[in-house]
């Protein structure tokens, strides 16, 4: 602390009856210590000076002090002080601007200096020390002395001290004021560190912002950047189009869903807040206490149901009024973006100033984008973007050899004639084929063929039991029974003369009932030949010759219950030949009906079957369904395809099998290259067009 304290230490070792100290040695070097630990440590300027006063008056014992701070005028103002009233707080204006004065000379000195009691610039009955806390320069050299002073540390000190103590205060208060220099520069130190930091956030948020190609990207770069840069919990994007407000990002959200309510609720929030035309700070009652009622409403409902503690809007207006898709319904003087920041956390503080300055920043970018999102630019800028990079990365040879072979490409396709084809699923089926179908409902008694059994026609398939047949069978045969009993009672009776001409039990005579048992019988007969014949009905006999195609026939029905028209079995014959059923898409069905009305012959098709994937095989178009079976209860399901049926040579297929499916591809004449192609492109631009 230099040559002055080793004074003021000598002169503290000796014994001085004029003056009393309250402090040792070590109390000073504890003093300045602590001075230059608060220093180090970042606090306000207010509190620094508190505790550099309060230990300097301690330490000296000094009857009074004050700090002064200058500002950025060059004027000074009363920080602190402690029993200064008479020098500081003079309410007389002649004395407030001589004591200014005073101050400036005080600056002007780099040591601190004693002034004598009664004299102009000290009027108390004290010493007064005075010492200028002086910043060093880092422009300047060691030696330069600094250009403003930061502060000026006044004490009022007792008289009667030995100019040696004196010297050692001087060097004591040159201590202290170099402590709060260090306390000046750290903090100056802190305040770049912050700046720079912030300066390097802000390029950064710039340069992604700039860098996006488009209006969403520059909004969720907005979103995303700038949430981290205000260091709030969310960040929200929303910009005018026309009279309507549309949500275009939300920081850390990837894809924004706009029939959310949080959607809804900012979207009428940034109407609300554009039609105020001011940022605005949502914290809690008193911040709403300032706005109309109505948008206070919407902003303590927004507040309520998203869990924000504080939130932020800021409505920004473009410099040039490009924000509306539609000029017409562009509405003059509002604003054409709103940045809403939400906070959710309660220890954490949102600043209002940092989301105007965002809005700022990010204004020249966002109006560009704006101005950019129209289809012919945008389309015009992508491709042009495109293109040069191709011409930088390719080079001009080559772009040109590439535009070269795109026109040859271009030309094969539309001018290089193809045989267009239509391409649909199909099934193997023989041309010989039958269904046995239930003829009765009923169960499954007996089942007498299994699958790939060979069958002769009339051979029996399988035999069905039909109870109530059987019950119907018994009871006619019954009645047929009694009534013959009573025809040969009622022939008996007659044989006799004495009574032939008696009355029946029910009144008529015996003549007259035989005839009607006579009609009763016959009847009757007839209803038993049709029982019969419908009993015989349930044994099921082969149509044709041929072979069982029903998988597991004895599993699937034996014992089983079965119901009029059912399908039961299918024969065929593989060895009649075969044909191809195959299901054309509607979409396509026109092209094959039209080839086939251009030419008098089949149309040829080619088709490949799922089992035999090396071989690919010719047929002709026979015949096409004139109709498809459409349910109009699934009017919104795919329509169904349309069948075709292709005739094959039975002679190729050595690998056939009933069922096996295929790919066929039926030949509907040349097309251009490009057509056969994107003949599927072509249909949907045509239907576009057309309809």
């Amino acid at each position: 602390m230099g040559r002055g304290l080793d004074i003021l230490k000598l002169v503290m070792s000796t014994t001085d009856r004029h003056e009393t100290f309250e402090t040792s040695w070590r109390q000073l070097e504890d003093f300045v210590d602590r001075l230059h630990a608060a220093a180090h440590a970042p606090s306000e300027n207010a509190e620094f000076y508190r505790q550099l006063l309060q230990g300097c008056l301690a330490t000296l014992a000094a009857t009074g002090g004050a700090v002064w701070l200058a500002d950025d005028r060059g004027r000074w103002t009363l920080l602190h002080e402690i029993n200064f009233h008479a020098i500081a707080r003079r309410d007389e204006p002649n004395a407030v601007a001589a004591r200014q004065s005073l101050l400036q000379e005080f600056a002007a000195s780099t040591e601190p200096r004693i002034y004598l009691p009664h004299s102009r610039e000290n009027p108390t009955d004290a010493l007064l020390l005075a010492g200028a806390v002086f910043q060093p320069c880092a422009t300047s050299g060691a030696s330069a002395p600094p250009e403003k002073p930061r502060a000026i540390v006044e004490l009022l000190l007792r008289t009667g001290c030995s100019p040696a103590v004196e010297e050692g205060w001087r060097e004591f208060l040159a201590a202290v004021c170099h402590a709060a220099a260090e306390f000046h520069t750290l903090a100056e130190i802190r305040s770049l560190r912050s700046e720079h930091s912030l300066h390097v956030q802000s390029l950064t948020l710039l340069r992604r912002v700039h860098r996006a190609a488009d209006l969403r990207r520059t909004a969720f770069e907005v979103a995303n950047e700038g949430r981290r840069w205000v260091d709030c919990d969310r960040l929200s994007v929303l910009l005018r189009r026309g009279r309507s407000w549309q949500l275009l990002a939300v920081g850390g959200v990837d894809r924004v869903e706009p029939r959310a309510d949080t959607a809804k609720r900012l979207l009428t929030l940034a109407e609300r807040a554009a039609r105020w035309g001011e940022p605005i700070d949502y914290a809690d009652d008193a911040a709403a206490e300032q706005l109309p009622p109505e948008l206070a409403k919407l902003f303590e409902q927004h507040v309520d149901q998203s869990h924000a503690r504080r939130l932020v809007v800021v409505p920004l207006e473009f410099a040039e009024d490009t924000g509306q898709t539609h000029p017409q319904a562009a509405v003059h003087g509002q604003p054409s973006v709103v940045l809403v920041a939400e906070q959710f956390d309660a220890a954490a503080d949102l600043s209002r100033q940092r989301v105007v300055e965002l809005a700022q920043l990010c204004e020249p970018a966002l109006q560009q984008a704006v101005r950019l999102d129209r289809f012919p630019l945008r389309t015009c800028l992508r491709w042009a973007d495109r293109w040069s990079r191709l011409r930088a990365s390719w080079g001009l040879s080559r772009v040109g050899l590439a535009l070269a072979a795109a026109v040859v490409v271009l030309a094969a396709l539309v001018g290089a004639p193809c045989d267009f084809e239509v391409e649909a699923p199909a099934i193997l089926t023989p041309l010989v084929e039958r269904n046995v179908f239930a003829t009765a409902n009923g169960a499954v008694a007996e089942v007498r063929v299994a699958h790939g059994d060979q069958v002769q026609p009339g051979d029996v398939l399988a035999v069905l039991r039909d109870p109530q047949l059987s019950l119907d069978l018994q009871r006619v045969q019954g009645e047929i029974e009694t009534v013959g009993k009573r025809l040969e009672a009622i022939a008996v009776v007659r044989t006799d003369r004495r009574v032939r001409e008696e009355t029946s039990p029910q009144g008529l005579p015996l003549s007259a009932e035989a005839q009607q048992l006579q009609q009763r019988l016959a009847s009757l007969r007839q209803q038993r030949e049709i029982l019969q014949r419908r009993r015989e009905s349930l044994t099921l006999r082969s149509p044709i010759a041929g072979q069982v195609l029903t998988m597991d026939v004895q599993n699937l029905l034996r014992a089983r219950p079965v119901q009029r028209g059912q399908i039961l079995f299918t024969v065929a014959d593989p060895t009649a030949g075969w044909q191809l059923l195959a299901q054309v898409p509607q979409d396509r069905i026109g092209h094959v009906v039209a080839a086939q009305q251009r030419v008098e012959e089949p149309l040829p098709v080619r088709f490949r079957l799922a089992g035999d994937l090396r071989e690919i095989y010719t047929g002709q178009l026979e015949s096409i369904r004139i109709a498809a079976v459409l349910e109009t209860d699934d009017l919104d399901q795919e329509p169904p395809p349309v069948p075709v049926r292709v005739r094959v040579d039975p002679a190729a297929l050595a690998a056939a099998r009933p069922g096996m499916s295929a790919q066929v591809r039926i030949r509907c004449g040349r097309r251009s290259l490009g057509y056969v192609w994107l003949y599927d492109v072509w249909q949907t631009v045509y239907s576009w067009i057309a309809f």
